[in-house]
């Protein structure tokens, strides 16, 4: 007992005091709510940590007088979103001419599609806006992403499991009343099923269209999932099925991504995703000032179109970082100065993202002097697969001093230091960065320095 006593700190209680309450012991058990404004009190040992200035279910959690700036800081997540795709649709901006195209590819011409082109260029955004609008048009939309180890038959099963079987002219009219819940993945085999199978399924839908939304498909592994999604397109096509597939993925051509396959050339038209131009990246702009009721000047949205090199990403990146700078000093017009620190921003962000090595050796480069040059290099490397020839050097540089300059630094100091690797089993020399986030770090810290040195020789 007197050990009982002392784990409960008690010495002079009787026995029974011992024993908590039933009601104190459920009020304890409680988790406690802290308010969504909370006050600091004098000696919390917390009270110089930074706090979360919006609750997980969307509410502020800072005083009144802070209101403003917090409410714009909660629209600014809807408006530049550079770490996720854009879903809803009215933030979404500078592809409608290529959304046009699509729908158009779609609805006209019944063909399969494969959308291509670098990365950061909106390919998935795109689709989550395609799939909103086709379903408003009662399409029924199966989406599936791949990713390197992903096997044709369980991408496949698995949307055909969203497919309600009473859209199947193979069952019999008189069974349509039994089958609530009961998909298309039934008419599968137990195991495996192959490009010759599931076009014979779906040739026989009928009372609505299906478009099949295949993301990622660079990251494919496995040359037979491409030669049976080939396959399939043949089939499709061939059997007039009321299905069409619309293909993503980083390539620099239609071919590369899903193969040379001539068979099927004619049933599939490419849809590549360019470079934004300058009104696409003024409409970015427009929106997301329309939604964070932040403002943006004119000759910022200039700096922030020369910097984003016709990224998307890089557009709403650029539009983030210097949008939380200019709330953070309370402030809702954002300005040439919160640009130059968003870019301070960006480029610790993207050196995170390298390797040690790579960031030593950088390190030994000289950027400042040579910051033009690499610059050039960079943004002539954005290509797809990181690869580029002398030609598609030149056509950034002209034949001239510029050229060679670049040359001899790739050929020279970026090669002997691991940056920079050749490629020269093919008709022609490639060269190509070791490490794939390399090029946009070195884009956004020639950039930065450039951005600086213009503001110095201005003021």
């Amino acid at each position: 007992m007197k050990l009982f006593k002392r784990w409960f700190g008690r010495t002079e209680e009787s026995e029974t005091d011992v024993v908590l309450d039933v009601e104190q012991s459920q009020r304890a058990a409680r988790p406690k709510v802290t308010p969504l404004i909370p006050g600091k009190r004098d000696g919390d040992a917390g009270d110089s940590l930074p706090r979360f200035r919006v609750s997980a279910i969307g509410r502020p959690m800072v005083a009144m007088e802070k209101m403003e700036f917090t409410v714009a800081r909660m629209r600014l997540r809807e408006a530049f979103t550079p770490a996720q795709p854009v879903t809803d649709r009215n933030m979404f901006a500078g592809r409608n001419k290529v959304l046009s195209t699509l729908i158009e590819i779609i609805e006209e011409r019944l063909s399969h599609v494969v959308i291509f082109g670098e990365r950061g260029m909106g390919k998935t955004s795109l689709l989550h806006i395609l799939d909103g609008l086709a379903q408003e048009s009662r399409y029924l939309v199966l989406r599936g992403t791949c990713g390197a180890n992903s096997q044709f038959d369980d991408i496949f099963r698995t949307m055909l499991e969203d497919v309600p079987l009473l859209y199947s002219t193979s069952i019999s009219p008189t069974d349509r009343d039994d089958l609530a819940g009961r998909s298309l993945a039934e008419l599968l085999p137990e195991r495996g099923c192959d490009s010759r199978q599931l076009s014979e399924i779906l040739s026989e839908i009928t009372g609505t269209r299906i478009l099949i939304l295949l993301d990622e498909y660079d990251r494919l592994q496995s040359e037979q999932f491409r030669q049976s999604v080939a396959e399939l397109i043949k089939n499709l096509s061939d059997r007039a099925a009321p299905v069409q597939l619309v293909i993503a993925g980083v390539s620099s051509n239609l071919h590369e991504l899903i193969g040379y396959i001539p068979s099927i050339r004619r049933n599939v038209i490419g849809v590549p995703i360019p470079r934004l131009t300058h009104d696409e990246v003024q409409s970015i702009v427009n929106i997301g000032m329309k939604t964070s009721k932040l403002n943006f000047d004119q000759h910022v949205i200039e700096i922030i179109y020369a910097l984003s090199n016709g990224s998307p990403y890089m557009t709403r990146l650029i539009c983030h970082h210097s949008s939380l700078i200019a709330l953070a000093d309370e402030r809702m017009n954002v300005t040439r100065e919160d640009v130059e620190a968003a870019l301070d921003a960006m480029v610790e962000e993207a050196e995170g993202r390298l390797s040690f090595n790579t960031v030593q050796r950088v390190r030994k480069l000289d950027v400042g002097e040579r910051g033009a040059t690499l610059g050039v290099i960079s943004r002539v490397a954005s290509t797809p697969d990181g690869w580029f020839t002398k030609a598609e050097l030149q056509s950034q540089t002209g034949p001239g001093a510029k050229f060679a300059t670049a040359m001899k630094l790739i050929e020279g100091e970026l090669i002997a230091q691991g940056l920079v690797s050749e490629d020269s089993s093919g008709p022609e020399i490639r060269y190509g960065f070791t490490d794939e986030g390399l090029p946009n770090y070195l884009w956004m810290t020639v950039a930065r320095d450039q951005f600086r040195t213009k503001a110095k020789k201005a003021a």
